[in-house]
């Protein structure tokens, strides 16, 4: 497959958009980071067995360390995290997706284990954060006042 009728395509697509698919790259990020909030260790999960595939199908024949899934599984969650390991990418793609696991895995890693939606509070619970506070300081500038 050519790849460069693929670039124009894309090319012609983001300058038809008024701001250049700046909102449509916007809108996915948002999407992805909800969807990561949501079920962060599914995500995470989810992350690592996709990449080890697609690392396995971009290495496997072309990397000598690089022989199973297994060998593949290991290369990515050591990525995610401290990256020590004895496999390195020789592809492009398997180079892409390393970097793309370094770039990002270390942010999923550390939250990995949090709640489902840890840190999202409701409107309710902020407007109620806020009064209490809001009544907390009354009570403190009465007692300086008094």
């Amino acid at each position: 497959m050519q790849k460069r009728p693929l670039l124009v395509l894309a090319a012609l697509a983001a300058a038809s958009e008024p701001d250049f698919g700046r909102d449509a790259i916007a809108k996915l990020k948002a999407g992805i980071r909800e969807k990561y909030a949501g079920d962060p260790m599914g995500s995470t999960v989810t992350t690592v067995l996709v990449a080890s595939w697609l690392f396995y199908r971009a290495e496997r024949g072309h990397n000598p360390r690089v022989k199973t899934f297994y060998d593949a599984l290991i290369y990515v969650s050591t990525n995610l995290s401290v990256g020590y390991s004895d496999i390195f990418a020789t592809t492009q793609a398997g180079k892409t997706i390393g970097s793309a696991l370094m770039t990002f895995g270390p942010a999923m890693a550390a939250k990995v284990l949090d709640e489902p939606n840890a840190g999202k509070k409701s409107d309710a619970e902020a407007k109620a954060i806020v009064e209490r506070l809001d009544r907390i300081l009354a009570v403190l500038e009465q007692r300086v006042a008094g």
